[in-house]
């Protein structure tokens, strides 16, 4: 279901942008109880079934963080909605750490600028009639804002150890799109020290 509604969100992000992509991390979360990682190897996951981006995304993120690897090295796409068989395959790859990237929705905001309306008075006489008016233009924007997470795990719990809640605003391509989600997820993950520096 998840691979389904990603695809989904996928074709729907890009009809009619027209600014630039900029991605801003506008919350966090970390687990209090938890030490900063040292993971070992840490497996970089962007669940899709669209094979193309999963890799462009996986492996550009693989780049940017030291002992990891693209998930799809050894997670074949059939295998996304499995549990046992993720688990198997992290265990077997000796995996003990996992960061996320998922797009997680498209909100779309009308947003209308109203013309100015100006009165005009040719000459004094005319004071005591109407005046004439004169307007300008009203135009509607439709702004997309596409949220996305970026989140760390220990693979040996499973559970998650920081979460970043980035948004971007009507950017133009998907490419573009994630390859800046990519950027800005290695970026806050050094900034939290929860990676190191390539």
């Amino acid at each position: 279901m998840h691979k389904v509604f990603a695809s989904l969100l996928i074709l729907a992000l890009f009809a009619g942008s027209t600014a630039e992509a900029g991605v801003k991390v506008v919350t966090t979360w970390r687990d209090s109880r938890a030490t900063a990682p040292n993971f070992s190897k840490i497996v970089i996951a962007f669940p899709t079934n669209d094979t193309s981006l999963r890799e462009r995304v996986e492996s550009g993120l693989a780049r940017r963080i030291p002992r990891s690897v693209a998930a799809h090295t050894f997670v074949p796409d059939s295998e996304l909605g499995d549990r046992e068989a993720i688990k198997k395959r992290l265990t077997d790859n000796q995996v003990d750490g996992v960061i996320l990237l998922r797009l997680l929705d498209v909100k779309e905001e009308s947003l209308v600028s109203f013309g100015d309306t100006a009165y005009v008075y040719p000459a004094v006489w005319d004071v005591w009639g109407l005046p004439m008016a004169v307007s300008t233009d009203t135009y509607s924007t439709t702004l997309k804002t596409i949220l996305a997470d970026i989140a760390i795990f220990s693979a040996s719990t499973g559970k998650a150890i920081w979460v970043g809640r980035m948004k971007s605003t009507d950017p133009k391509h998907l490419r573009e799109l994630l390859d800046d989600l990519v950027k800005a997820s290695a970026s806050e993950l050094k900034k939290q020290k929860l990676i190191q520096s390539k």
